[in-house]
């Protein structure tokens, strides 16, 4: 198996990006518009919720394989390894 380095792009395009996918492939199992309904007076479509509940299968799955096979990352996970750095930084100068 190759190691492949992980590229990390911006939150909002990667979840974008795994958001169209998962988007598409539910709107092909359940067709455009006949399994999507409207919510409240602001006009939010919304899946029902045997669409959601694929969707969300979807976008967990697509997630993972564009972690594990392109390497692809949101920056996100940055933040997260920063704060455990800076904390254990700190954590070093109050000793």
């Amino acid at each position: 198996m190759d190691i492949v380095s992980k590229i990390y792009i911006e939150n909002s395009r990667f979840m974008e990006f795994i958001d169209e996918l998962a988007t598409r492939i539910t709107e092909e199992k359940f067709g455009e518009g006949m399994h999507i309904e409207l919510e409240d007076e602001d006009g939010v479509l919304r899946f029902t919720e045997d669409a959601q509940d694929f969707y969300d299968e979807v976008f967990d799955e697509y997630e993972t394989l564009t972690n594990n096979l392109l390497g692809v990352y949101s920056n996100t996970e940055l933040d997260i390894l920063e704060d455990i750095a800076k904390s254990y930084r700190e954590l070093k100068i109050n000793k």
